[in-house]
């Protein structure tokens, strides 16, 4: 694996839980795999002059060790597999200090037509120059709980609605709806690649006007332990891209529940195409956040979990 990243937490990318908030990993791998894949030849710019994108189709995150300001993060990681049409990556956020990896993430990349969307060939250069940069996947950073399976793709927001109703009590909850703004999308009329599917910037704000920090809020068990979900698992899933004015309705709920765990899903659908556009996983482990430890789901907490609990839709 090589070294393509290296900055430190700042106080500005502390969440309510009182760590380093997860999107801010993500945005530091991107950093390193944008760098690599301009050594590639597969940048933004040169791919945009031949009417392409390189487009992130699956991304899976595993947080492993709670990062606060100050902290050095380094970036490391390679190619696990080159296919003709795209590229599985694997990279790890690393902490020198504490010799220990603070999160790992293997994201699948398709190689698009802007035009049309369909899945393109890599150019041979490109592709035996990321064929030479393969790494082997480290057994630590291996999916702990969620599987890189497909998920189910029959099922309705009809379906599941009438299950959870709004899916509230979820770490996903909540019924919500985004018609594509044209001012994110590109010429051909795409929501641009990078542009979260499911949160536009009016549904982010209508969020956080309700919320006092990013991130997993803070909340008090009855019997008076402060506690939060604290991520340690994502994936992100896009089946197809959304073009301007069409309406993309999603809901949560949770399709596993363990002792001190639950995993979330939010399915995404298209409106206008009848057809399931992406879905968002994500694990969530009860932390008790002034002994910074897992804690048992308190059992009030846990007869509201049951009640949006739906592993039949996994």
């Amino acid at each position: 694996m090589r070294l393509l990243h290296t900055s430190v937490v700042g106080d500005d990318e502390t969440d309510d839980l009182g760590h380093m908030n997860v999107r801010f990993y993500m945005l530091r791998v991107e950093a390193a795999n944008a760098r690599l894949m301009d050594e590639f030849g597969l940048g933004t710019a040169a791919l945009a002059e031949r009417g392409q994108a390189l487009v992130r189709v699956d991304s899976y995150c595993k947080y492993n060790r709670e990062q606060f300001p100050g902290a050095t993060l380094q970036v490391l990681g390679g190619v696990l597999d080159a296919a003709d049409d795209g590229l599985k990556m694997y990279w790890e956020v690393r902490n020198p200090a504490q010799d220990a990896h603070a999160a790992s993430f293997i994201l699948d990349f398709a190689l698009q037509d802007l035009a049309t969307r369909s899945r393109q060939p890599l150019r041979d250069d490109a592709l035996h120059r990321a064929q030479n940069a393969q790494t082997p996947l480290p057994e630590y950073g291996a999916p702990r709980s969620l599987s890189l399976d497909p998920p189910r793709l029959d099922v309705s927001l009809a379906e599941i609605t009438a299950r959870v109703g709004d899916g509230g009590r979820s770490m996903m909850g909540g019924l919500m709806e985004r018609q594509i703004e044209p001012e994110f999308c590109d010429a051909h009329g795409y929501l641009r690649p990078g542009e979260d599917i499911m949160l536009g910037p009016k549904q982010r704000a209508a969020l956080m006007e309700t919320r006092a920090a990013v991130g997993p809020q803070a909340q008090m068990s009855a019997t008076g332990i402060r506690y939060g979900w604290a991520w340690m698992e994502t994936r992100a899933m896009v089946f197809e891209t959304p073009r301007a004015g069409e309406v993309l309705r999603s809901i949560g709920a949770d399709i596993a529940l363990g002792q001190k765990t639950r995993q979330s899903r939010r399915w995404i659908f298209n409106e206008t195409t009848g057809r399931m556009a992406g879905a968002d996983d994500m694990v969530g482990i009860c932390l008790d956040l002034d002994a910074r430890k897992a804690i048992v789901i308190p059992p009030e907490v846990r007869e509201d979990l049951v009640r949006v609990f739906v592993p039949e839709f996994a």
